[in-house]
């Protein structure tokens, strides 16, 4: 049931759960401005005061416009079915899967549940849910601080600093020196695919310039034919183009992610699903075949600082 909530009243203790996205909270504000708050906010309803789990960006933008009541569902009766029933709603691949994990931390470590009851009420594996308890361990403050906030793109350090640093063993506080230099800059994941490369595998010269703040001369030595300037030189066209391949790159691992999954669907979900591969699969010799091709076009001849598919993990 959906009901009108004062928002001076919303606890938002697990904020730091969810993570900030502030050109599209940008773009709601426009939306939430011009149509009001369409969908309610979602959390769990405690003594007459509401719990957010879902919705700290409408909320943050209701705010912003002066709006005092908001919708409001409660998804159940405690904080941990609340946790569980959103993660496994139909539309729950919104979460990131460092959202997850830190929702799944709660789980463990204020409510209690072990790693084999989490596993259980989501339908998941053991390893599932120990892999994402592993990322949140592996993260320091800073780090996660800046992801959460969206001041470092969470793709990027997964992408790549993460298989970076497990590989040549770097400590906490040197993967905080390079996300402390370049978050905050709207870096590209490409640029900071580049520069973490640079970074973790090159030599100390280059570590301090990047630790100065000159990332642009960093991209334009370590891209001496691309001109330097990563996304933000490219024109407009250009930068479309950097954008889908991005916004490609992201689906697909998801979507790697979850049809590897364990899960049991639905008929409905099946039949509909069959169909959709069928057509990605008619697709999938063109698709490959033309990402190679323009693989092979935009690899610098001496330098390739371009992401490795070696160097994606599945957590």
């Amino acid at each position: 049931m959906v009901i009108s909530v004062e928002i001076s009243s919303i606890n938002q203790r697990y904020k730091h759960c969810r993570l900030g996205d502030a050109p599209s909270e940008k773009r709601l504000l426009g939306s939430v401005a011009t149509d009001g708050i369409r969908e309610p906010l979602l959390g769990v309803m405690l003594m007459d005061a509401p719990i957010l789990l879902d919705g700290f960006k409408r909320l943050r933008c209701a705010k912003k416009l002066g709006i005092n009541q908001i919708p409001f569902r409660s998804l159940a009766a405690d904080e941990a079915t609340a946790i569980i029933s959103l993660m496994r709603l139909a539309d729950a691949s919104r979460l990131s899967l460092v959202e997850q994990a830190y929702l799944i931390d709660e789980l463990r470590s204020a409510h209690n549940l072990t790693v084999t009851e989490i596993a259980g009420r989501l339908e998941k594996s053991p390893a599932w849910v120990s892999a994402r308890l592993g990322l949140t361990t592996e993260l320091t403050p800073f780090v996660s601080e800046r992801i959460m906030s969206g001041a470092f793109p969470m793709h990027a350090y997964l992408a790549s600093v993460r298989p970076l640093t497990r590989v040549n063993k770097v400590q906490g506080p040197e993967i905080d020196a390079f996300v402390r230099a370049t978050s905050g800059k709207g870096l590209s994941v490409r640029d900071l695919d580049c520069l973490a490369k640079g970074y973790f595998q090159g030599g100390d010269d280059f570590r301090r310039h990047v630790q100065d703040g000159d990332v642009r001369w960093c991209l334009g030595a370590l891209r001496p034919t691309g001109g330097g300037g990563g996304a933000a030189a490219a024109n407009e066209g250009e930068r479309r183009v950097l954008a889908d391949l991005e916004i490609a790159h992201r689906k697909i691992r998801r979507l790697l992610t979850q049809l590897q999954s364990q899960a049991t669907y639905s008929q409905a979900f099946l039949a509909e699903a069959n169909l959709l591969c069928g057509a990605l699969q008619r697709w999938m010799p063109s698709f490959s075949k033309i990402i190679k091709d323009f693989y092979a076009r935009t690899r610098p001849e001496d330098n390739d600082c371009s992401p490795s598919p070696s160097g994606h993990e599945q957590a």
